[in-house]
C-alpha cells in the first residue's frame, strides 16, 4: 500500500510539473526521488492514471520514462481539481480528505482580544495586521488563498502568487489581491477596503470596482459599492496605540474605539451618529478620548452603566465645535 507520505509527494510534483511552473532543478529532484524507492514510481504513476481518466493528460505509463518537460498548454484549475478528485474516489475517503485540504487549505482561525492587536504570518509568506477584537479565517492551499473577515479590521501585506489568487470576504462581498498592501474593515453595517500598495478587486452580487493606491472603497451590507475616493495612509496606521481619523463618521470611530475597551456605546439621538470625527487620538486611553469628544464636539457621553457608555446630545453648557487631535494630548484647534 503507498504511505500517505509519498502520495502527497507525487501529486505535488506532478500538478506542478503540469502547471507550467516547472525548471530543470524540479525535473532532477524528481528523478532522484523516482529512484530513491519503487513506491515513490508506483505513486506517480497511480496519479498520472488518475489523470489520464480525467481525460486532461496522457498519463506516463508504468515503467516508461518521465519527460524532461511539461506540456505546452494545459487547463490548469480543471485538470488538477479532476485529477484530485478521481485519485481520492480511487483511494478512498483519506485522500478526498487530502484533495481537499491540498486544493483549499487547511482552515486556521485567528483572533485578536480587546486592546491587543496582534502581527501574524500565513503560510505563503503574507503578513496580516489584525486590529484589537478582530478575527478572521484563513485558508491557505495549494491553488486557493482565501480569508473570511468576521469583524474587526486587518491589514495585509500579500506574498503575491500568480497561480494562487487571494481573496478577502466579508458579509456581502469579496476582495482579490492583484499583487498589493491593503486594509479592510468589517464594520457593522459595511464593509470598507483602503489599497496602499498594488491594486485589489472588489465585487458583490450588485457590482464590481478596481482599487488602486490611494484609493479606499468598498460596499455595504446589502452589496451595495461605496463611492472611491482617496485616502489619508494615516488611517490605515492604528497598531500603535494611536489612530487617526479623516472626516470619518463618529458612530464609526467609537466602533473601533471599543474594540480596546470593554464598552458598548449608544446614541440618544441617530442623528449624532453622522457627525464627523478627524485628528489622531490615543485610543487606548477612553477617559481622555471621551473628554477630548465631550470638549469638541456638540456630545456628552454619559456612563449607563460601567460597560455601556450613551452618547447624548450636548447640554448649553457644552461648547460644540470642530474636533482635530495630535498625537499628544488627545485634540488641538
Amino acid at each position: 500500500m503507498i504511505s500517505e507520505v509519498s502520495m502527497r509527494h507525487a501529486i505535488r510534483a506532478w500538478t506542478r510539473r503540469h502547471s507550467g511552473e516547472w525548471l530543470e532543478a524540479d525535473e532532477a529532484s524528481l528523478q532522484k526521488w523516482l529512484a530513491a524507492d519503487s513506491e515513490h514510481r508506483e505513486a506517480y504513476e497511480k496519479v498520472g492514471r488518475a489523470w489520464g481518466l480525467a481525460g486532461k493528460l496522457k498519463p506516463a505509463g508504468a515503467g516508461e520514462p518521465v519527460a524532461a518537460s511539461a506540456p505546452a498548454s494545459f487547463p490548469k484549475r480543471a485538470a488538477l481539481a479532476a485529477g484530485i478528485a478521481l485519485l481520492a474516489l480511487a483511494s478512498g475517503w483519506p485522500a478526498i480528505r487530502f484533495g481537499y485540504a491540498w486544493w483549499n487549505g487547511k482552515q486556521i482561525q485567528l483572533a485578536t482580544q480587546k486592546g491587543q492587536p496582534h502581527s501574524f504570518s500565513l503560510e505563503d509568506g503574507t503578513t496580516v495586521m489584525l486590529d484589537a477584537d478582530s478575527q478572521l479565517t484563513a485558508s491557505i492551499g495549494a491553488r486557493r488563498r482565501s480569508v473570511s473577515l468576521e469583524h474587526g479590521e486587518a491589514l495585509f501585506n500579500i506574498k503575491h502568487d500568480a497561480s494562487r489568487p487571494f481573496e478577502v470576504v466579508t458579509s456581502a462581498g469579496r476582495v482579490q489581491d492583484l499583487g498589493t498592501r491593503f486594509d479592510i474593515e468589517a464594520l457593522e453595517n459595511s464593509t470598507r477596503v483602503a489599497v496602499l500598495e498594488g491594486r485589489v478587486g472588489v465585487s458583490t452580487a450588485k457590482g464590481q470596482a478596481l482599487l488602486v493606491p490611494g484609493q479606499a472603497g468598498g460596499y455595504d451590507n446589502a452589496g451595495n459599492l461605496l463611492p472611491t475616493e482617496p485616502f489619508k495612509e494615516d488611517t490605515t496606521r492604528w497598531s500603535g496605540g494611536q489612530r487617526h481619523f479623516d472626516h470619518e463618521f463618529l458612530d464609526h470611530v467609537l466602533e473601533r474605539v471599543a474594540r480596546y475597551h470593554a464598552v458598548k456605546f449608544v446614541f440618544s439621538d441617530s442623528r449624532l451618529r453622522e457627525l464627523r470625527v478627524s485628528g489622531t487620538f490615543r485610543i487606548g486611553d477612553l477617559p481622555l478620548f471621551l473628554r477630548t469628544l465631550a470638549a469638541a464636539l456638540p456630545i456628552e457621553p454619559k456612563y449607563l452603566t460601567p460597560q455601556q457608555i450613551e452618547i447624548a446630545a450636548a447640554t448649553p453648557a457644552t461648547p460644540p465645535g470642530g474636533i482635530t487631535s495630535d498625537s499628544g494630548s488627545g485634540a488641538r484647534h
